[in-house]
């Protein structure tokens, strides 16, 4: 083999292994930092004057999140339901879910809209949630979701 088809071949596989390289990079998982969790209403409940309310957060971050403090607002139509802002303390793994559960004071307002959807005066009420967390190491990242409020059959008192 002359010294000019060795080089030849030398270079050619030198670029194709280069190349195979940085098309496996470019094409690799990129890591998602720094986007606000979703967070929907996974269950409402109230009882003896109190609403308790279940929050899903899912992490669509690559790295885990460690939520400080939440802030937010759950609105029927123009009526607002009720406001929390408190200490969460909790940590969402990469990719992950988590439940949340939070009780507050029901006001009247908020008996009355959750009894006609209870006493079947209406099918459902729309709802929106909206706010925003602290996290250890992003900072607030805010968060909206609309959707409707529903009885659950058999289970006198709770929504989703």
């Amino acid at each position: 083999m002359t010294t000019e088809k060795y080089f030849y071949k030398k270079t050619l596989g030198f670029v194709l292994i280069m190349f195979t390289v940085m098309l496996c990079t470019a094409c690799g998982a990129n890591l998602v930092r720094g986007e606000s969790p979703m967070v929907r209403m996974n269950e409402l409940s109230h009882q003896d004057d109190s609403i308790t309310l279940q929050l899903s957060m899912r992490n669509v971050n690559g790295v885990p999140l460690d939520i400080m403090e939440i802030d937010f607002s759950l609105s029927v139509n123009e009526d607002e339901l009720f406001t929390y802002n408190g200490p969460v303390d909790t940590d969402i793994v990469a990719n992950g879910t988590e439940i949340w559960s939070v009780d507050v004071a029901e006001s009247k307002t908020s008996r009355e809209l959750l009894d006609s959807l209870q006493n079947g005066d209406v099918k459902s009420l729309p709802y929106s949630l909206k706010g925003s967390i602290i996290t250890k190491d992003d900072g607030i990242m805010r968060f909206e979701r609309e959707g409707h409020i529903y009885p659950l059959p058999g289970r006198p008192g709770h929504f989703r």
